[in-house]
């Protein structure tokens, strides 16, 4: 599914009119209809409609309400003279079946935070993707008398938070829930639309599918896409045919740091994972992990230094994917050690000399986290291949060179900046997470919850993500269905145990392997029903599927 700007929405839509011949009322009833049936059993509805657009969808919701019996309040933020087009329409016909339309000349209007507050739901529909700027006059005291709402359904955007951006500059409606209309928006994502969105869905309100899969340079990832990048194990594979991954991390300061990256990767089925760290660091693998074989790596201050590069290079040989950073350290020493080791990669010759199960070697495929992130812009050398960066905002601006704050402000424009400037997949971090290519679309995965939000969540991604680039071979695919997995088994933890606070990294990663056989089921009643997820039916492939059953 497309994610589209708020210009490119109001494309789609001027051409589903001019294009196809479908009138813009008509989709207005359409959409009136999904907020009239997304108020569910309520009885006792407020309607806040504004003047456009926006406030036409609820004014046909409000009508489709009453005429359902339901008690329904109107409060219009604009004199009913002023409306035109299909609002001015669906004022007239709401106007035939209701007395209870109050706009800003009417006593009762300043009323409307205790109507509000007496309501079952309150529909904002005040103003649409469109608007920009902080809500003023009536619209402003209605977002102000939504507050003290029971429930609040917004129509297609909360009111006072930008389409494109998601910040809200000034006074903003905070939605229980969200139905938005045709394809999502880039407000859903980030900034104060995230959390002011509440749950969303996405309501068909009759564009045609060719005008929705044109527009849009950021997609939905759904459990089709990620498909050929989860893995896939045959009678005849072995530890070394299924994925062989080095993990350097951890350091006297951070010695959790590689057994829980170890643990990510040994838990998304790498058949051979090898442990590369200082003493301190190897103490918890070899007293939690003993399927992985240790490589002790000389260390300076409980880090490791320059020389443990050819150490390193020379494991990596027996190696399909490096994945290094986590808990590493940011000593001169640490940067002396990655810039010597690229350089050592950069003198390898492609096409195989390097080693390993997949015939690349480890120094041709990488996964780059936390500490190696940090040093990065900084190195000579850069690794050479292929590489996967998973940042989080604050490392995606060092990346860049930016403050935090600016990465927050436009993640697409951030996760799209780094995998060009850097040559490589990125997997910018949060809630929400975006995964890009240079010169791809955005991908935009959304499961994870707030559970993962403590120390070490970042290390098992890590290791997840390592672990499928090692066995699938497509970075992106293994960026992409890394954090899909990874959130998943996050979201499946918080269905069975209703609290996202409490949980460790190590219990996700464990996770894992029961929330594959769950995606599993799931995706056999995609296919069985006949859906697929809004795709097309040739994403898949049967064999795969056999394989993964």
């Amino acid at each position: 599914m497309r994610i589209v700007s708020a210009e490119e929405m109001k494309e789609i839509d001027r051409r589903t009119a001019a294009e196809h011949g479908i009138p813009s009322i008509q989709l207005m009833e359409r959409a009136g209809r999904a907020l009239a049936d997304a108020a569910g059993s309520a009885e006792a509805v407020v309607v806040f409609a504004g003047p456009g657009n926006n406030g036409g969808d609820g004014l046909t919701a409000a009508r489709l309400l009453i005429e359902e019996g339901k008690d329904v309040h109107v409060f219009l933020a604009a004199e009913p003279e002023s409306l035109k087009g299909d609002a001015r329409e669906q004022y007239h016909l709401l106007s035939q079946k209701s007395d209870q339309i109050h706009h800003p000349g009417s006593p009762a209007f300043r009323h409307a935070e205790q109507a509000a507050g007496e309501a079952d739901v309150v529909l904002d529909a005040l103003l649409g993707t469109g608007a920009r700027g902080e809500p003023e006059g009536a619209i402003l005291h209605l977002v102000q008398a939504a507050g003290g709402a029971a429930h609040i359904i917004a129509a297609d955007i909360p009111t006072g938070v930008d389409c494109d951006t998601g910040i809200a500059p000034g006074a903003h409606v905070m939605a229980d829930e969200t139905v938005v209309f045709g394809l999502p928006k880039r407000f859903l994502f980030q900034n104060d639309g995230l959390e002011a969105s509440g749950a969303w869905q996405i309501a068909d309100i009759g564009h045609p599918d060719e005008l929705l899969e044109e527009f849009g340079d950021a997609a939905v990832l759904t459990l089709l896409d990620a498909l050929p990048g989860l893995p896939l194990r045959g009678k005849r594979d072995n530890k070394r045919t299924s994925g062989v991954v080095l993990v350097v991390a951890g350091s006297t300061n951070y010695p959790g740091a590689l057994a829980l990256t170890c643990r990510g990767a040994l838990r998304a089925g790498a058949g051979l994972v090898f442990a590369a760290s200082t003493s301190e660091g190897l103490a918890g693998v070899r007293a939690q992990l003993p399927e992985c074989p240790l490589l002790p790596l000389p260390d300076e201050h409980g880090m490791v230094n320059e020389s443990a590069a050819d150490l390193v290079a020379e494991r990596a040989a027996e190696a399909d994917v490096l994945v290094i950073g986590p808990g590493l350290g940011r000593s001169e020493g640490v940067r002396r050690f990655l810039n010597r080791l690229f350089e050592l990669a950069h003198q390898l010759p492609t096409g195989g000399d390097a080693g390993g199960a997949s015939g690349e070697g480890a120094l041709r495929r990488y996964v780059l986290d936390a500490d190696a992130l940090f040093h990065l812009p900084s190195l000579k050398h850069r690794p050479p291949g292929v590489a996967v960066l998973t940042p989080h905002e604050g490392e995606a601006g060092r990346l860049l060179g930016v403050d935090y704050a600016k990465v927050s402000q436009d993640r697409f424009g951030a996760v799209r900046e780094v995998a060009s400037r850097y040559d490589a997949v990125c997997l910018l971090k949060g809630a929400y997470s975006l995964i890009a290519a240079p010169g791809s679309d955005v991908m935009v995965n959304t499961t994870g919850n707030p559970l993962l939000a403590s120390g070490g969540t970042g290390d098992v991604l890590s290791g997840i993500v390592g672990t499928l680039f090692a066995v699938r071979g497509s970075a992106f695919l293994a960026a992409c269905a890394g954090a899909m997995w990874h959130g998943q088994a996050a979201d499946d933890i918080y269905e069975e145990e209703s609290v996202g606070i409490g949980w460790t990294a190590s219990e996700v990663a464990d996770a894992l392997p029961s929330t594959l056989a769950r995606l599993r089921e799931r995706l056999f009643e995609v296919i069985m029903r006949g859906e697929n997820d809004g795709e097309d039916d040739d994403v898949w492939d049967e064999g795969d599927y056999q394989s993964l059953s």
